[in-house]
């Protein structure tokens, strides 16, 4: 049972959508452009897969 708890933590898309808007809103900060909309396109990608 605690696989399975441990298999969902790690599967959960909350780590890698928090991961990208934080490389999105640090990119932004830097004045990075490309970096910046690299890391909303992902975004924009993840949430469009159907992963969250």
């Amino acid at each position: 049972m605690q696989e399975l708890t441990v298999r969902r933590g790690l599967t959960d898309p909350f780590l890698p959508a928090a991961a990208l808007a934080l490389l999105a809103v640090a990119a932004a900060a830097l004045d990075a452009t490309v970096l910046c909309w690299a890391s909303v396109g992902a975004l924009a990608g993840f949430s469009l897969s159907g992963s969250v």
